[in-house]
């Protein structure tokens, strides 16, 4: 009511509270090593807060919200674009410090770059302006899961590495964990109901960035800077889940949009020639690794751990459980069988935990679950003291856990399904899906002192061949092998057919719809489109083209770009097609805006749109 006073609107920004109401732990933006926010909202309370104050509310559903005493048009944020500072400033905070310390004092580069966002002032890379990769950190936005802390190991690693200078990365409402010697690019949040714009968006940022190279954490694209494709897994497409949601729509658009693959395990990659038939020679598999501090903690600290959570008795321990893909249930069935299972507690953890729990509860009244949400300081000592880490999935992408439970020399019960063999080698315990003799036969057997050492050796040795220094070199190779495979000039004659026979409206707004399209082709390759007269004179055919491209030119105030020619020529035929380097063939007819790939010609490649 206050501020009101000083003016008649109130523009601010907090991420709204999602839905499910989450526990603390769960969600990013009143996790408790995120502490800086004084105030969290929903939907609901800021209607009411509105209406408090006799004002109308708009918002964009997520983190910008305007409560003013004016009327607006209710779609006022959709409206709004995305702009960036024209002429970038130094860092006051920069400056004044200058000033105060002896320059031997200050690092060589003491001034933020004016899109990062970091609490202090941190040295900036000289940026390489020859080569720029942008990296969309949007999974940082939507999770906080193992492919977060994927990332944020692989940028720790880069930071200190020249490579730091070719990159940047693209934060989603300041979302990203800040890494000293990154550069930031603060940009608007994902949001799955206009992923157009967000292309856009990434686009308009790519140019501007003069990006040779794509990468996102999750699955979006720009338009035509070249992008290497991320895969963690094939869960969604192997389990048949319900691949109309925009999230794997999106996932799917990203790997039709790339020009090179990375997966983080072989599976991963078997599955993506198989599901995509990606040719094998563009994927490159980089394997995770595991942080330092995952190291077996001491009596002392197992001790601690145990006393602060209130667990008495020997323990089980889950990662991630769920009934569903991750097979908590074969867990449950198998430790209902154990006739000592009184003996022993089980601790869950992860973003399902207190759901799993709760079920859990019910198949096994007589058996302590305890959902716990742990830092890695307490996660390193869950590991060390459980009896086992039970992993018994039936798809996984990696396996991160198993690493990092075998690091920190606890034994390890998982599956030797999709890529969890890749990771435990030799070093763990398998249990088929489905087998619940074999479970509860594994929940004794681990508890054998003798057995157990020899386990965790293995384990030690096992995990000491991963490593976040390699993964993230294996990445920087891919990724700069990229961008010299993407600047080497290429060319691509494709035919277009144009259904001659239409009336002369159709046919004009035909190639208008194919003009708008190749405009928007990938300006690292030499587009030649030959039009084919089959039907038409060449004299009507080009006063169609001709008509066409000058409406074009009228429209965007600017030729088709360089790289792209459209060039007439006499109807071809089976005899004469071998004197063009003809690669694909588009058909466009009536009311068929989207550009169809045929194989009419003979020895004719497909290509793809």
């Amino acid at each position: 009511s206050e501020m009101l006073k000083l003016g008649n609107s109130l523009l601010f920004s907090t991420s709204l509270l999602p839905s499910s109401n989450p526990a603390p732990g769960e969600w990013w933006y009143y996790a408790p090593h995120e502490g800086q926010h004084i105030a969290i909202y929903t939907p609901e309370s800021l209607k009411r807060l509105s209406q408090q104050l006799d004002c109308n509310l708009y918002s964009d559903g997520q983190s910008v919200h305007l409560i003013t005493q004016r009327t607006l048009p209710d779609d006022i944020f959709s409206t709004l674009g995305f702009t960036s500072s024209p002429s970038p400033r130094l860092s006051l905070l920069g400056q004044d410090a200058a000033k105060i310390f002896a320059p031997s004092q200050l690092e060589p580069t003491l001034d933020p770059d004016p899109n990062a966002i970091a609490q202090d002032s941190q040295q900036q890379p000289i940026h390489d302006t020859n080569r720029t990769i942008v990296i969309d950190g949007v999974f940082f936005q939507l999770y906080r899961t193992g492919i977060a802390r994927l990332w944020e190991s692989v940028l720790e690693e880069w930071s200190q590495d020249e490579f730091r200078n070719t990159i940047v990365v693209l934060d989603r409402n300041g979302t990203c964990p800040k890494i000293h010697g990154i550069r930031y690019r603060t940009i608007l949040p994902l949001d799955y109901k206009n992923l157009d714009c967000d292309r856009e968006m990434l686009q308009t940022i790519c140019d501007e960035e003069q990006a040779d190279l794509f990468i996102s954490t999750y699955y979006t694209t720009p338009i035509s800077t070249p992008s290497v494709f991320m895969g963690y897994d094939m869960i969604p497409e192997v389990l048949d889940w319900d691949l109309s949601l925009p999230m794997w729509q999106s996932k799917h658009h990203a790997i039709q949009h790339a020009s090179a693959y990375m997966t983080i395990s072989e599976h991963t990659a078997q599955d993506l020639q198989r599901l995509f038939a990606i040719n094998p020679s563009q994927i490159t598999t980089a394997l995770c690794g595991v942080a330092s501090h995952f190291q077996p903690a001491s009596q002392f600290e197992i001790m601690q751990f145990r006393d602060r959570f209130n667990i008495q008795k020997p323990y089980f321990l889950l990662i991630g459980p769920s009934m569903g893909y991750k097979n908590g249930e074969l867990f449950l069935q198998g430790l209902s069988n154990l006739s000592s299972r009184r003996g022993f507690e089980v601790i869950c953890t992860g973003s399902n935990a207190s759901t799993f729990s709760a079920e859990a509860r019910k198949i096994l009244p007589d058996v302590i679950f305890h959902p716990l949400y742990l830092n890695d300081q307490e996660l390193r000592s869950a590991y060390t003291g459980a009896i086992a880490l039970v992993y018994p999935s039936k798809y996984e992408g990696f396996g991160l856990p198993v690493l990092e439970a075998m690091k920190c020399g606890c034994p390890v019960i998982t599956s030797p399904n999709a890529s969890l063999p890749e990771v435990a080698g030799d070093a763990a315990i398998y249990v088929n899906g489905d087998d619940i003799d074999a479970m509860t036969s594994a929940l004794s057997e681990i508890q054998n002192s003798s057995f157990r050492r020899t386990l965790i050796q293995a384990g030690h040795q096992q995990a000491s061949k991963f490593t976040w220094s390699a993964m993230a070199q294996q990445m920087k190779n891919c990724l700069l092998e990229q961008i010299n495979e993407c600047s080497k000039v290429q060319s691509s004659q494709t035919i277009v057919l144009f259904d001659w026979t239409q009336d002369e409206d159709t046919i004009l707004q035909n190639i208008s719809d194919f003009l708008e399209k190749i405009n928007l082709l990938n300006e690292h390759i030499s587009y030649e489109f030959l039009v084919d007269t089959n039907g038409i004179a060449l004299e009507d055919a080009d006063m169609l083209i001709s008509a066409s491209i000058m409406n074009f030119l009228m429209a965007h105030e600017s030729q088709l770009p360089s790289h792209i020619e459209v060039r007439i020529v006499e109807p071809i035929t089976d005899q004469n097609y071998t004197k063009y380097h003809i690669e694909s063939q588009i058909f466009l007819r009536s009311n068929d805006i989207q550009l169809s790939f045929l194989n009419a010609i003979p020895n004719l490649n497909i290509a793809c749109e």
